[in-house]
Formats: structure tokens, sequence, C-alpha cells
């Protein structure tokens, strides 16, 4: 595979995120978007300059990481990968639920955090930025990228949980109508994490047409 990769995590994660399913690449050329959540601030310029710039990058995205890689890649994308995915989180959650991590988030970042991460399925973090945080989930609530998904000129992949209880199934197959979408029995929300393997052989497959 001479593409390069550009993984792009989720909130509430970090680069970290990826280790394992980069692991099962071997050989890859990768680069990881930092978003800033967990300790330090937003780090996007740590890609070498043609990962970011040139048709030959692969993005591989999870959860939220897919809104910004559409939002913010989506001209220089020669595929799409993305895993626990959506173009747009309002189909998917009352915005009443965000608000209340917003509130809580400023209230007790510990706990809400903690909740989220179980929830998920996700590692947990020590040192976590709130004030990214909560730009984060002004995304959640705010953003629809579905323009951009359309716009695409390239082919995409989405991976998905069976048992995901973020992203219910029914409503991940009506979001990605028209495109790929390969189903996980038995996997919740951090299919990077928990399912890395499959992850893998399927990513291989896709790259192989692209």
């Amino acid at each position: 595979m001479n593409f390069h990769f550009v993984f792009v995590h989720g909130w509430g994660a970090a680069p970290d995120f990826w280790k394992g399913l980069i692991k099962c690449l071997p050989g890859i050329k990768a680069s990881k978007i930092d978003l800033g959540f967990i300790g330090g601030q937003e780090n996007i310029a740590e890609q070498p300059h043609d990962a970011v710039i040139h048709d030959t990058a692969i993005y591989v995205t999870h959860s939220l990481g897919t809104m910004w890689a559409l939002k913010n890649r989506h001209a220089n994308m020669k595929a799409l990968i993305t895993i626990n995915g959506f173009p747009c989180f309002k189909n998917f959650t009352d915005e009443r639920v965000l608000q209340v991590m917003k509130k809580r988030l400023k209230r007790n970042p510990g706990a809400q955090m903690k909740e989220f991460w179980q929830g998920g399925g996700l590692p947990f973090h020590e040192n976590f930025n709130i004030e990214k945080l909560q730009t984060g989930l002004e995304w959640l609530t705010s953003w629809d990228a579905n323009q951009e998904l359309k716009g695409l000129k390239c082919p995409v992949l989405s991976l998905a949980g069976q048992s995901d209880p973020i992203l219910p199934i029914s409503i991940m197959q009506q979001e990605w109508e028209g495109h790929a979408l390969q189903i996980c029995d038995g996997a919740g929300h951090a299919l990077p994490l928990s399912h890395s393997q499959w992850c893998a052989e399927r990513i291989k497959d896709f790259v192989c047409n692209v």
C-alpha cells in the first residue's frame, strides 16, 4: 500500500487511539491528526505536508473525526474510510443531551469524561483539555458535513459496530445509504480498539480497489 494514511480520532480521544489498528497495517505511511482533546493544544501541523495536500492521502476517521475530516480535508482525499463515523450527529441524539454534557463538562469534567469513556468503550485519560472538548461538543451540535460528503470524488467505506450504543445501526444504514457499509457483529463504538484486525482486513481489501 503506497498511499499515505491520515488518521483522525474522535471526541474525547487522542492520536494514540490508532496504535492497535496501525500495528495491524504494517508498512503503511501514516500520520495522526491531534484535535487537542487530550493534553495540549490542537496540533494539525504535525503531518508531512504532502500527506494533507496531495491526492494520495487516504483518511481513516473515527466518530467526530469523520465530520472534522470532511469539513477540513475533503478536497484532499484519495479515499475516506470512516469507522463508527457520521457526516452529521443530529440524527443520532437529541441536542439536549449535548447541552447537558456541556454543563457537566464545565461543572464536573472528570465525571463526565469517565461516563463517556465507559459508555463508548474508549480509553481513559487523566490530562484532558476542557476548552477543546467544549469546542468538540459545539461541532457535534452544529456541524453538518453532508454537502462535503456528497461532493466527494473518491471512494468511501464505512465500518460500523452492530451494538454501537452511540450510533444505532438502523440510523447508520440511513446515514451511509449509497456508500459501502460493513457491520461488525457484537462490536460497539470503539472498533479500531476492540476489533483492530477486523478493521485492518477490510481496509486492506478496500484499498486494493482504490
